[in-house]
């Protein structure tokens, strides 16, 4: 499936009375289903009740295997880095590793996201000026990048090593102004909230100039939008639900219409499609509905409509990351369809040159086998020092292979049925 789904854990309701074990259930029901990945939201107060995403999060790990588990997001500013080091370090030592680190600044449209608050008192109980918060938010990033993987790390005027020694989770960064975006390049990942379709297919290629500027890789897209979906619904648009995620969160009702996913699992499907072609990797679904259960199981019938039209999506690493001999990742679409070939690059020259490029070409015909599809590279990641040819055809061989094989299987089991 060429863009992963995941879902939000249930927002508490009025007091949350009786609420407690629905946590656990609905981690284990989203893994059940399908899902990718869930996800808390990280406000201190707001217009609903608020528990600590991070003890959230660890709930859900212990009940799921497979599942990740995502912030989204912290606001980075208001927290002591050290002691928030520990706690994510924890979490992702003791879900084996499934952590999704979202973050931002505190000044993007995440402050309102899910209850939130833009005048939230967290600031004040931290002590830390508003002001500061892009200046707070790169060095607390900087940190934890040492932090988390148990490098020494300057914090304050002491050098601090945690253990055990974790991998690096993905960081995601909320945000649409410039100095988010450039944050989301240098960490490899990019995070807004109600954004349409549209606006993601305006703002990658910006992604990918500063990626090329800076000689970085372009970042991951993910993105979180409200959903309210309907098993009986006639599929056309309703106004009810979209003026309910425009009052909620102060937007326009045509930029609501254009972020809501809604309506029946049919039309659902249609939009999360429509994320994926605009450059979505992951879509981030958030309900407001108390009725969790339910619109879990519409949103993995729209998953799963989804994942008939879009393409493969297999990344692949080939070579050695430890000796001279070089290595690359690519990440691949391969499309579901024979019939036509054609390999496109719309990563262009600067973030995959063309000797690469050609070279990647060849192992994709080699997969291929013979069979004409579409392929088209998604992501690839060219380190100048060691990169070669040979490994990026062999990156290419390996991902159209895998790609061409999970396709197999799912006509085997589609046939089965």
């Amino acid at each position: 499936m060429a863009v992963d789904v995941g879902v939000f854990l249930p927002m508490l309701q009025a007091d949350g009375e009786g609420q407690a074990a629905e946590f656990a259930a609905a981690a284990r029901r989203a893994e059940e289903l399908g899902f990718e990945s869930v996800w808390a939201s990280g406000h201190l107060t707001g217009r609903a009740p608020m528990l600590d995403a991070t003890v959230t999060l660890a709930t859900a790990a212990a009940v799921t295997t497979r599942i990740r588990v995502g912030h989204g997001v912290l606001t980075l500013p208001v927290h002591q880095v050290a002691s928030l080091a520990q706690q994510l370090a924890s979490l992702q030592y003791l879900s084996q590793g499934r952590l999704l680190l979202g973050v931002d600044t505190g000044g993007s449209a995440w402050a309102q996201w899910r209850g939130g608050l833009v005048d939230t008192p967290a600031w004040a109980a931290a002590g830390v000026p508003y002001e500061e918060r892009d200046e707070r938010t790169d060095r607390a990033l900087e940190q934890l990048r040492g932090l988390l993987v148990g490098y020494p790390t300057r914090v304050g005027d002491t050098e601090l090593s945690l253990r055990p020694r974790v991998g690096w989770p993905p960081f995601l960064i909320g945000g649409e102004p410039a100095a988010d975006l450039r944050r989301a390049v240098r960490h490899g990942g990019w995070f807004p909230n109600l954004a349409s379709p549209a606006y993601l297919a305006r703002m990658i290629p910006r992604l990918r100039a500063l990626a090329a500027e800076s000689r970085d890789t372009a970042p991951g897209v993910s993105v979180a939008v409200p959903a309210t979906l309907d098993a009986t619904g006639t599929g056309e648009r309703r106004a009810g639900p979209v003026d309910a995620v425009a009052h909620r969160y102060g937007i326009d009702a045509e930029r609501a219409a254009a972020t809501l996913v809604e309506g029946t699992p049919e039309r659902a499907a249609e939009k999360l499609v429509e994320f994926a072609r605009a450059g979505a990797d992951r879509i981030v679904l958030s309900f407001s509905d108390a009725d969790w259960r339910t619109q879990y199981e519409l949103a993995a019938r729209a998953m799963e409509s989804a994942r008939a039209v879009l393409p493969a999506r297999r990344t692949a690493t080939a070579g050695s990351q430890t000796s001279c001999g070089g290595w690359a990742r690519v990440t691949l679409d391969v499309e579901r369809e024979t019939g036509t070939y054609a390999f496109t690059n719309p990563l262009g020259d600067d973030a995959l040159p063309a000797d690469l490029a050609e070279a990647l070409e060849e192992g994709v015909r080699e997969g291929l086998a013979g069979q004409d599809r579409v392929v088209r590279v998604h992501r690839a990641w060219v380190h100048e020092v060691d990169a070669h040819p040979g490994v990026f055809r062999a990156a290419g061989r390996k991902a159209v292979t895998e790609a061409l094989a999970a396709l197999a299987a799912e006509r085997a089991e589609a046939a089965g049925r």
